[in-house]
């Protein structure tokens, strides 16, 4: 993953003025109603929603035990359809600004989540704010997060503004480049988070937090946050790219191939779209799709590596070792050194006959990996 990126994030910050001028915005967020959805997803919606708002600087949430308490004490009805009056007076009880009112409705296989936000004070609708789910409520956590992208935006005004030297967006930005540069993912991840909450609808940003969660091994966080780059930036072929990649590791070959097809489409010459794809044909016992892709991959980029070893183990894998030696030639002359090219041109070599072939490749195993020497060499027995 190349962070060169992110500078520019820095560069061209428009650190502007929030809606309310840098003071915390106490939000009170009611459970949504579920309208002809399962009954528990609207209290779900709700609290991914308040979950997702707390830790933005500006936002400041009231705690769902509190609302429900003076809602009981006040006999105020704060579930199903609720009128704003009710919301304005419950909002006031619990020191709230703003108070949210949502649903959550099913119209045949898409998920409508919707939420009002009316300002306590003067008892308007403030803002209106819709996502929808296309694939049901698998489709929930990233409609809600996105919706909770829409929010913080409104919030802070569309940029983060400056704050505390230990609270502030380059601060954030230039620790998590530290930690980076180390290798230590871990330790990283919850700066770029923050930055997150502070420019919310940034593609790019996503897209690098998205990437540091699958270079950390967090493959279901990676999915979110690559989906949500391609939401705000839809023309962004290398995070329909990786959110190819994060279903491919959750082992969802089927899903991961539309999002590699998008990316295809945005750019076609992308190699490890077309290795991935070429891959999960395989995966799907495709395989007249697969070598077609693999060699796609390869002229693409003749310096991409994997796909030269996919390609040669698929074409071994189908009995096709002449044709297995002609792709793992060329790798071995790119890469010498690399022992897995070596392992399987041997491989291939004594399966087409050539022993002296697979015998050479064997001894510069030797050198490079005894374990694949071995195994090899148990091959030439």
């Amino acid at each position: 993953m190349k962070l060169a990126g992110a500078f520019l994030i820095v560069l061209s910050l428009a650190f502007g003025p929030i809606g309310s001028a840098g003071a915390a915005l106490t939000v009170a967020v009611n459970p949504f109603l579920s309208q002809g959805a399962s009954l528990f997803l609207g209290s779900s919606v709700s609290e991914i929603l308040g979950t997702e708002l707390v830790g933005t600087r500006e936002v400041t949430v009231v705690e769902r035990s509190q609302l429900g308490a003076v809602a009981t004490q006040q006999q105020l009805a704060l579930s199903g359809v609720v009128p704003t009056e009710t919301a304005v007076k419950a909002g006031r009880l619990v020191g709230a600004r703003y108070f949210v009112l949502g649903a959550v409705s099913r119209f045949g296989p898409l998920l409508v989540l919707t939420a009002r936000l009316v300002d306590v004070e003067s008892g308007a609708v403030l803002k209106s704010f819709e996502q929808i789910s296309r694939e049901g409520e698998r489709g929930v956590t990233l409609a809600t997060k996105n919706l909770a992208a829409e929010m913080i935006a409104f919030f802070s005004g569309g940029a983060p503004t400056e704050g505390a030297p230990m609270d502030d967006y380059r601060y954030y930005l230039y620790e998590a480049l530290g930690y980076y540069n180390l290798g230590d993912y871990r330790r990283s991840l919850p700066h770029w988070e923050k930055m997150t909450k502070l420019n919310p609808k940034d593609g790019l940003l996503r897209f690098i937090t998205a990437g540091v969660y699958y270079q950390a091994g967090r493959y279901s966080d990676c999915l979110l946050a690559a989906q949500q780059a391609v939401t705000w930036d839809p023309t962004f072929a290398e995070a329909h790219l990786l959110v190819g990649k994060a279903y491919f590791m959750l082992g969802d070959y089927h899903s991961a191939t539309p999002a590699l097809d998008k990316a295809l489409e945005l750019k076609p010459d992308l190699a490890e779209a077309l290795f991935l794809k070429g891959q999960a044909f395989k995966n799907r016992n495709r395989l007249d799709e697969a070598v077609d892709l693999l060699v796609a991959a390869v002229k693409a980029d003749d310096g991409y590596m994997p796909a030269y070893l996919s390609l040669g183990q698929l074409l071994i894998e189908v009995g096709a070792a002449e044709d297995a030696v002609g792709v793992l030639l060329p790798a071995r002359d790119k890469e010498p050194e690399n022992a897995q090219v070596r392992f399987l041109l041997g491989m291939a070599q004594y399966l087409r006959g050539n022993r002296k072939g697979a015998e050479e490749e064997r001894e510069a195993l030797r050198k490079l990996d005894a374990s694949l020497a071995e195994k090899l060499e148990e091959l030439l027995k």
